[in-house]
């Protein structure tokens, strides 16, 4: 099968389990539920509650408890009144019930490096949640941006685990304070989405704990979560669904998870290795969590029921916990459609996009863009009249309430007197009028990048801009030196072979429905783009070390990879793909190995400039749970509202393999024009942790905090010592 076809099919298949046909079955199924009235004892607590009620419920009606319902519910327990409970893909809004505002991508979010902006994005999305009847979010998802090329790195928040774990832990707060249940996700290392089923990804455990673990540990931590998803890919051999050493020792012993843990939908490959690991939910049904399978286990005294209780009173115990059964389905006040979701929808948009490049022209930057009689904007690419809202898969909005193109939202933002041309994309060469179009504009966007086809989850997209975009790069450019490109893609793309040719060069990263709105926005100036890179830009594809174990057709989609195997054991093998760069992921990679990123993590323009200066650090010793504070004076010196974030990264004593620094701080602080505020980052000693032969320790010795505004550039420093 044609890639292309291939991966179309892929996008309608999963459209076709979404939205109508998803709400259709819900309103049925809550037709026939009855509401829950309550436990007798009501002078007990809560888990005394819990206990009652399970023990009233017969084997094969916890067995039906623990296998999923109409692919996105847990089932109603009639006898008892306990009504259906009802999940939804995922962080961008609840796309599985109908028409929704379509918020950015995950990744996009992280690129704001604001908490506060991500809490009211994930506060409307609840609002909207609980509308539809839902109370379970599958998101949001913190896997780590490995290499650029993995198809689901736009549902994840970046190569950090410190950036990623501190916005998940915001998101999961304002979710569930709405009372909707966050499920973070997935368990753990899912890097890629080549053989997502059959990879088995192989790490020391030091990498596992130092970049592929914090940023589930802070969700649980800090933010709260009260699931957790497990993901396809085996770690280091063992299916996540049955990996006790993740779900049990670590995610519930050691971090103090209450919460439940869910599979990814036909990720389950056995019946007694989940059961024994501490899983508490087969989805989307119950397969091999059934009932012909678990009772012939509890026949042959492979398990005990006492273990299948323990997995229904986890989910009881979180489900009650929230509230989900002493309300009713739907949140009669909740709004599901409203302005106000669009209009929260359009300001994380304009807070997620990042500048990259913005050069002058004839004395002066390309943006924001000159308007008015007489100016003229020729827009051309695959994404200028049909704007890319999100990747594909699992978290595509198909549905959503207030979409434009970049088309659309220029002709609503500019000026009077401006003409837009817009030149239909054809990925062949350009013709000669579109290069005399091109030669006579007085600015030429070319809106590239890719789509919810060519990127999504079940396969990876390419490194590289497709053939006839990068054509239409050098043709435009070759015509107007005043060339802007805009990005649309869930991660870095090569830009080494083009972006020396245009001055301006923004990244869009998904979004969402307000794409064309904030794009048109931020280009011409109504507002600042204030977005930072949340991942580094490669200038060559072997630059990035992890790609040195990768294979080299990994764009090539096969039926057998996607389908062939998934939850069946049978068929097909696992390979084994090592983690040798270990700790050397993103920026801290291209430190360590000193090659000059094309853009570098954190990196972010504005329109105008901000100063910067340290004028405090609260100590210059580190003990045992103690803090350091350092205060940052921030002033705009431009002529606009701007945005500063000042990042804090951590240089400690040198051990082979080990990153020269790594992120472990930053504040984020919005000013007006010619205001002048202070900033504080503050550092605990927890964050100066490293994994050893002994478990987590920090060494003794003399470290350094750099502060700078990317991983490469750098205003302030100062030194601390650990005892």
């Amino acid at each position: 099968m044609d890639n292309y076809l291939l991966k179309n099919f892929i996008q309608r298949m999963i459209l076709a389990t979404s939205a109508n046909a998803r709400e259709a079955e819900m309103n049925q199924a809550k037709a026939e539920d009855t509401e829950f009235t309550g436990l007798s004892s009501a002078q007990s607590s809560l888990e005394e509650q819990v206990k009652e009620l399970l023990s009233a419920m017969s084997l094969d009606e916890k067995i039906t408890f623990i296998g999923g319902y109409k692919s996105l519910g847990i089932h109603a327990i009639p006898r008892l009144k306990l009504p259906s409970v009802w999940m939804t893909d995922a962080t961008s809004g609840p796309r599985c019930y109908g028409p929704t505002a379509a918020f950015p991508s995950a990744i996009a979010m992280a690129a704001t490096w604001d908490e506060e902006v991500i809490r009211e994005a994930a506060d409307h999305i609840a609002e909207a949640t609980r509308a539809a009847g839902v109370s379970i979010l599958l998101g949001p998802g913190v896997n780590i941006a490995r290499v650029p090329t993995c198809g689901r790195n736009f549902e994840y928040m970046g190569e950090d685990p410190y950036l990623a774990g501190r916005l998940a832990a915001a998101y999961i707060q304002a979710c569930q304070n709405r009372g909707v249940i966050c499920t973070v996700k997935h368990l753990v290392a899912n890097n890629s989405d080549y053989d997502r089923h059959k990879v088995s990804s192989d790490m020391e455990e030091a990498v596992l704990r130092e970049i592929y673990l914090p940023a589930f540990e802070r969700a649980v931590k800090e933010g709260g979560v009260d699931g957790v998803m497990t993901s396809y890919n085996p770690l280091n051999g063992t299916w996540m669904s049955e990996n006790s050493k993740l779900i049990t020792s670590i995610l519930r012993e050691e971090w103090g998870f209450q919460g439940f843990v869910v599979s990814d939908w036909n990720s389950l490959y056995s019946t007694l290795g989940p059961v024994k690991a501490g899983l508490d939910l087969e989805m989307p049904r119950g397969k091999w969590l059934s009932h012909k399978r678990l009772k012939k286990a509890l026949q042959k005294g492979q398990i005990q029921e006492s273990e299948i209780d323990a997995m229904v009173q986890r989910l009881l115990n979180t489900l009650f916990r929230a509230g989900v059964y002493q309300r009713p389905t739907i949140n009669p006040q909740a709004r599901r459609l409203h302005s106000d979701h669009d209009e929260a929808a359009l300001r994380c948009a304009r807070r997620g996009l990042v500048l990259l490049k913005n050069t002058a022209v004839e004395g002066a930057p390309l943006l924001p863009l000159k308007e008015g009689w007489g100016q003229t904007i020729v827009l051309c690419g695959p994404n200028a009249s049909e704007s890319a809202i999100l990747g594909g898969g699992s978290c595509y909005v198909a549905t959503t309430t207030g979409t434009i193109s970049l088309e659309e939202g220029l002709k609503q933002e500019v000026a009077p007197g401006t003409t837009i041309i817009t030149i239909p994309y054809r990925p062949h060469r350009p013709s000669l009028k579109d290069r005399r179009a091109f030669a006579a504009a007085d600015v030429v966007i070319l809106a590239c990048g890719f789509n919810h086809v060519e990127e999504s989850e079940c396969y990876d997209r390419s490194w590289e801009l497709p053939k006839g975009q990068r054509r239409l790069i050098h043709a435009a450019s070759e015509q107007n030196p005043r060339c802007c490109v805009i990005l649309t893609s869930g991660g870095g793309v090569e830009t080494k072979s083009w972006a020396h040719k245009i001055p301006a060069l923004i990244h869009g990263l998904y979004l969402g429905q307000s794409v064309g709105r904030a794009t048109a926005q931020i280009i011409l100036g109504r507002y600042n783009p204030t977005g930072r890179l949340p991942f580094t830009m490669a200038q060559n594809w072997e630059d990035i070390p992890a790609t040195a174990n990768y294979p080299r057709r990994y764009t090539r989609a096969t039926p057998g990879r996607i389908f062939l195997g998934q939850g069946n054991p049978h068929v097909r093998s696992i390979r084994h793909w090592k983690y040798k760069e270990g700790l050397l992921v993103g920026y801290r990679g291209f430190d360590a190995l000193n090659r000059e990123p094309a853009f570098a993590f954190g990196h972010g323009l504005s329109y105008g400039k901000m100063a910067m200066k340290l004028v405090k650090t609260d100590t210059k010793t580190l003990s045992s749970n103690q803090s350091l504070s350092m205060t940052v004076e921030i002033e705009n010196l431009g002529t606009m509202t701007d945005t500063a974030v000042v990042q804090a990264y951590i240089e400690g004593p040198t051990q082979p393999g080990r990153p020269p620094r790594e992120l472990k701080g930053f504040c984020t602080q919005t000013l007006e024009a010619g205001k002048k505020e202070r900033g504080i980052l503050t550092l605990h000693y927890q964050d100066f942790r490293r994994w050893g032969k002994q478990g987590w320790t920090v060494l003794p010795g003399t470290y350094t905090i750099y502060l700078g505004t990317s991983s490469r550039t750098f205003f302030a420093h100062a030194t601390l010592e650990i005892q």
